[in-house]
């Protein structure tokens, strides 16, 4: 089962990150060696290809110069919890924080919202408490798997 702690967090790939390097690489006008690229990747394999793009993004739109190592880690570090925000976000709109622990009962909005924010001050803060990362492992699953039919369905169409 995929644990909360991994969400994020699975290892890059080299071929990824190439991909990632022609893609800042485009932007800046600049052309990674293969040298450069394993270099590159000792320091950033930990993170997963979503967060480096991501984050190579962000510093296409934040910075006129090509980025050092330091820089990438840098984006990295602050793009890596985007995915758990957004799985605490389809978590929302699947209606979860509207679930009680009393059955046959069903929250108002108001302690609704108040669930929902608890949640994501946990996730900011780093702290997942255990009682929530089933749950959390869960619609990680569910939001990877409606992505991928979302994803078939456009090819399809």
């Amino acid at each position: 089962m995929f644990q909360i702690e991994k969400i994020g967090e699975e290892k890059m790939k080299l071929e990824e990150l190439v991909k990632g390097l022609n893609f800042l690489g485009l932007a800046y006008g600049k052309e990674y060696s293969q040298l450069e690229a394993q270099q590159v990747y000792e320091f950033v394999k930990e993170y997963d290809y979503d967060t480096f793009i991501r984050a190579t993004k962000q510093i296409i739109r934040t910075s006129k110069f090509i980025p050092k190592i330091a820089d990438l880690i840098e984006a990295c570090e602050s793009q890596k919890d985007v995915r758990k925000i957004e799985v605490i976000d389809y978590m929302k709109d699947s209606g979860y924080f509207y679930i009680s622990y009393k059955p046959d009962h069903k929250l108002d909005e108001v302690q609704a919202t108040r669930n929902y924010i608890k949640v994501r001050n946990f996730i900011e803060r780093g702290i997942i408490p255990d009682w929530l990362k089933e749950d959390i492992n869960y619609y990680y699953q569910k939001m990877k798997t409606e992505q991928i039919e979302l994803k078939e369905n456009k090819l399809l169409s």
